[in-house]
């Protein structure tokens, strides 16, 4: 079809191509192309659109969440290569030519395979940075010592150079505690009738929520787009959020919210699971017992603040699922500012369904082995066939 004007970058008569946005006229791809941000802008609104379209679909959803870890790992990886000296010509200090060719090639290989992560200090939870409180994980000063027979670090080969030195532990610095508002609405002006006592074993579900949701994105939501897909997580979680569901123990709060990630097909937390879970002890015993309740107000507090970012994002028929999340937020954070007390209970119970799990853990990781030896392998055998056609 004939144009019927002149193509609008340069000025030739015949312009077949329009611009979807401003409906101007080019003759060709290139001035098409040549016309700049305008079509550009037009085809990532495009996109944006159809994301938005997709959110309601799991399988896209499981897909955006793959690709945001993916690339998550690649721009942490691309920040360290720099320090780390993957370029020698860009750090000419002479320490690669020092390095011998296998090391070289070891070290080669820690980049493309992205194991170079392990040497990086990890984000440290802001829950873990105060004083010590009632609830410790055992083991943890012995994870610090080598294994016997392990080989350290001054005992490598005569020549080679300190390779492993990354590894030395660095003292970690945790993440600053979040803020917590300076007035806290009283129970009363929430709600006419006494609180229901089944509102404390709601509390561990959402913590343990909030705990995933943060550690999965490895404590950084500086960014407005990952905020969307927080809030999924966390009322995918969190049954008492999402669902609105009421627990009558601490053990059932927790189990579901272990139930939701599988059946939400999530990765496992980093911490682990114990280590969420003894994440929620930390949590609710706070940084001393003067200050309990200190940690779970900051918590609710942050969850509330990031649920009402996440509000003004997510497409509008999700609003006031993560709206009433958010008001439910805020109820808990009243009632744990009256009810200090009840804390030490549930920290308490948190860390019997801790030490539970880990020996659940241990008692499957027995069975596991027994029936590897019994197969010869990690899979069972091929089952035979009862009955075989003959030719």
């Amino acid at each position: 079809m004939e144009a019927a004007g002149p193509c609008g970058l340069c000025l030739r008569e015949r312009a077949p191509y329009t611009c979807p946005r401003c409906n101007a006229r080019f003759c060709s791809v290139p001035c098409y192309r040549g016309h700049g941000a305008c079509a550009e802008a037009f085809h990532r609104q495009q996109l944006l659109l159809r994301l938005q379209g997709q959110r309601g679909d799991p399988d896209s959803r499981a897909r955006l969440k793959e690709a945001l870890l993916r690339l998550r790992e690649l721009r942490e990886l691309e920040d360290a290569e720099p320090q780390l000296g993957r370029s020698p010509e860009a750090h000419d200090d002479g320490l690669w030519e020092r390095l011998s060719p296998a090391q070289k090639a070891a070290f080669q290989r820690l980049l493309s395979s992205g194991e170079i992560g392990a040497f990086l200090p990890p984000w440290r939870p802001w829950w873990r940075g105060g004083g010590r409180g009632l609830v410790q994980e055992l083991g943890a000063a012995e994870d610090t010592q080598p294994p016997a027979g392990s080989q350290q670090p001054e005992e490598q080969t005569q020549g080679s150079a300190p390779m492993h030195q990354p590894r030395v532990p660095q003292p970690e610095v945790p993440s600053p505690v979040p803020a917590v508002p300076a007035s806290i609405p009283p129970l009363s002006s929430l709600t006419r009738s006494p609180a229901s006592p089944l509102v404390c074993f709601q509390l561990p579900n959402v913590l343990y929520a909030y705990v995933f949701a943060l550690t999965l994105y490895n404590g950084d939501l500086s960014e407005a787009e990952l905020l969307p897909e927080f809030s999924d997580t966390v009322l995918d979680v969190s049954r008492a959020l999402g669902a609105r569901q009421v627990f009558h123990s601490t053990a059932e709060a927790l189990q579901a919210a272990l139930q939701a990630v599988t059946a939400s097909h999530y990765p496992e937390c980093p911490l682990g699971n114990a280590g969420a879970i003894m994440a929620v002890a930390l949590i609710l015993m706070g940084e001393n017992q003067a200050k309990q309740k200190g940690y779970s107000l900051a918590a609710l507090s942050h969850l509330a603040m990031l649920l009402g970012k996440a509000k003004k994002l997510v497409p509008t028929e999700e609003r006031p699922r993560v709206y009433g999340a958010k008001k439910k937020c805020e109820f808990l954070l009243s009632w744990v500012n009256e009810n200090q007390e009840s804390l030490t209970v549930l920290a308490l119970e948190v860390q019997r369904e801790y030490k539970t799990h880990l020996e659940a853990v241990k008692e499957m990781d027995v069975v596991t082995k027994e029936l590897e030896k019994m197969w010869g392998g990690k899979l069972p055998p091929t089952k035979k066939p009862l009955i075989e056609e003959l030719d």
